[in-house]
């Protein structure tokens, strides 16, 4: 599949995941994590370039949602700059993004309605996460670049990015308003406010009625237009998803599952790469197998990831009548790929 040259150890991750896409049929629509892997172009992290930091613990408003990122990523300060894991912020931003690996370029941009089914489900997992453990943390440093909806636009002076367990950190400011949020501090309580304009205009206007009370925040942002009605739940109009009895139709339900199936190939494939990078910068067999362990752990973590969406998929599906011979498909798939990778994963090294 791939034809361009990786260092042997880098192939830790493709050994890990496979290359194919997660489902059965569609292709890949979904644009998800954003990390850097080891190519022929790409030159690998070298440790002279890393940094040490302690995580912090604030909490981030985005247009009045309280969002935290996934558990085992973190917010740090480093040289006076708040740093928070790209996809994270660029999903609590409603943004998709993407990574070139081979330009190191990160593109954000607005999603189309299938990456928004995405971003939506992503961030009603953001609204909780495990009690703060102060932590320090050891990041390499990445060379991206940066463009938003066409328009390259660089690092300040002094900032940069970095790597982390597969995930890229990105000084908040510069990704916020880069999207044109504005951005405030409060150092008493430690939150982070981001707003996007539309979410300033509505709470400006909503003012004079409110008595003073901010406007109420939904479970997550809601976008201008959502591609359907939630499958399994009440009737949102006449949205392409619904049938215009309350029935989800069948179409809608597969591609939900489809988006989410490529988000987490997507999120799967960055994380295993940038355990890759360790592994390459390694310099002793305890630690290389150390770092392979992680990624058979992280591994499992996906495919419980992947039942988890395929029940919900399968639960959709007999609600609304239809056949769920789809899912058979979907298990084959990943199974196939578990299998294969599995395979040359535990052969690694020997």
């Amino acid at each position: 599949m791939f034809k361009i040259k990786i260092p042997a150890a880098a192939l830790l991750s493709v050994a890990l995941m496979g290359c194919e896409p997660l489902t059965a049929s569609a292709p890949v629509t979904t644009v998800a994590a954003a990390t850097p892997v080891t190519t022929a172009t790409a030159a690998p992290i070298k440790a002279s370039n890393s940094i040490k930091v302690q995580n912090v613990d604030v909490t981030m408003l985005f247009d009045g949602v309280a969002l935290q990122p996934p558990a085992g990523q973190h917010v740090f300060m480093y040289n006076n700059t708040t740093y928070v894991p790209l996809r994270f912020m660029s999903y609590a931003l409603q943004k998709s993004v993407s990574w070139d690996a081979k330009n190191l370029k990160v593109t954000v941009a607005e999603p189309s309605s299938s990456e928004m089914v995405v971003i939506k489900e992503y961030l009603m997992n953001a609204t909780s996460s495990p009690s703060f453990a102060a932590k320090n943390i050891t990041l390499n440093n990445v060379n991206a670049s940066y463009v938003f909806s066409g328009s390259t636009k660089a690092l300040p002076k002094g900032q940069s990015s970095y790597l982390l367990n597969g995930s890229i950190y990105v000084p908040l400011r510069f990704l916020s308003e880069s999207v044109g949020n504005s951005i405030s501090w409060n150092s008493k309580t430690k939150t982070i406010t981001a707003n996007s304009k539309d979410y300033e205009e509505n709470a400006a206007s909503a003012k004079p009625t409110d008595k003073g009370t901010s406007p109420s925040a939904s479970a997550t942002p809601a976008p201008a237009a959502t591609p359907a009605a939630e499958p399994g739940g009440a009737a949102g109009g006449s949205g392409s998803a619904g049938t215009g009895s309350g029935k989800v139709s069948y179409e809608s339900i597969t591609s939900e599952t489809e988006a989410k199936l490529n988000a987490l190939k997507s999120q799967s494939t960055s994380t295993l790469f940038g355990i890759a990078l360790e592994y390459v910068n390694a310099t002793d067999a305890a630690t290389k197998q150390s770092i392979k362990a992680k990624g058979i752990e992280q591994l499992a973590s996906f495919k419980a990831s992947f039942n988890s969406i395929i029940a919900d998929a399968e639960q959709k599906l007999n609600t609304n009548g239809y056949s769920t011979a789809i899912i058979a498909q979907y298990r084959a798939a990943f199974e196939a790929e578990l299998d294969n990778g599995r395979v040359a994963a535990e052969g690694l090294g020997k």
